[in-house]
């Protein structure tokens, strides 16, 4: 089995398994022979034009797949697989630590040692006993779920399709039902994917239902959120304040408007990274050309194709 990838992989459990790293997979002389393709998601852009008779499967180095062109892949039988659970763990954490940042001030400067009646300590929070709603119930989200029970935190959801889970008090279907909801909820988190349904998903129609203290906090995918009213609300304190981790357009860290409003914390994109990430990567990725070797159904298989269907 021939496998060609644009990252590294630490090992390949299988005596008949073969990997060539590439950063240029389309230009590779070995891409006709490849049974196993691990790109990003613009490559897979890129290779879906051509005819490749011995390509079995795609594996993608992201958990999202928007923009890639899955049912052409199902078309020609190639089992397309995204990277899963691998960064909800990472970017829980980060969720977590945003919300203290707001919550503690933190971010307003811990080493400045001013004296006790001028450090503000009327605005520092509990998350104990706060509302929160997690705006994508799925593996992020409940990541994410599972950490703030520990704060003793109410939790709500919104999600189209995902089951009721336990940590969840209720999981709202419907946007209007979210609009109403948002009057008691202090900390709205954003782990929602692009998809059509999602396109300018949080704008001011939806964060006009929330308190003036509440918190917006995005970690999910950029063209979820009306960027221009967003800023206007924070601008105008109409929502307490923001942790935004990603933007509609990958802004310059210099002239991004959100980082001249005192009420937001800019993340530069860290959300899912760290050393763990990368080896729960590796594993999943190289996990699946085991399986795929075995005659066996990968995981994470996000365009319904597979042995034996």
């Amino acid at each position: 089995m021939v496998v060609l990838s644009e990252k590294k992989l630490d090992y390949i459990d299988s005596d008949n398994s073969e990997c060539i790293v590439s950063k240029n997979i389309v230009d590779n002389e070995n891409l006709e022979n490849a049974d196993v393709i691990v790109c990003c998601r613009a490559t897979t852009i890129r290779l879906a034009n051509l005819e490749l008779q011995n390509l079995k499967m795609i594996q993608l180095t992201s958990a999202g797949f928007d923009n890639v062109p899955i049912d052409r892949y199902a078309s020609k039988g190639i089992m397309v697989a995204n990277a899963g659970s691998v960064y909800s763990v990472a970017i829980a954490e980060t969720v977590v630590y945003g919300m203290l940042q707001m919550a503690k001030r933190y971010r307003k400067n811990p080493n400045k040692h001013l004296f006790r009646l001028t450090r503000g300590y009327k605005y520092i929070t509990e998350l104990y006993n706060k509302n929160v709603i997690i705006l994508g119930a799925g593996s992020i989200g409940t990541e994410v779920a599972d950490r703030l029970l520990g704060f003793g935190m109410n939790i709500y959801g919104y999600d189209l399709y995902c089951k009721e889970k336990e940590q969840y008090k209720h999981i709202y279907r419907r946007r209007d039902e979210l609009i109403g909801a948002l009057e008691k909820i202090d900390y709205i988190i954003s782990t929602m994917p692009d998809t059509p349904e999602t396109k300018s998903f949080i704008n001011k129609e939806l964060l006009s239902g929330a308190k003036n203290s509440a918190v917006f906090i995005n970690v999910g995918r950029r063209n979820v959120i009306n960027e221009s009213d967003l800023y206007d609300l924070l601008k105008r304190k109409c929502i307490s304040g923001a942790v935004l981790d990603m933007f509609e357009k990958i802004p310059n860290p210099i002239t991004n408007k959100f980082r001249r409003l005192n009420n937001v914390i800019v993340l530069p994109g860290v959300a899912a990274i760290s050393n763990e990430v990368n080896i729960r990567l590796n594993k999943h990725i190289c996990n699946n050309i085991i399986l795929l070797s075995k005659g066996k159904n990968p995981e994470n298989i996000v365009n319904n194709i597979g042995w034996g269907k």
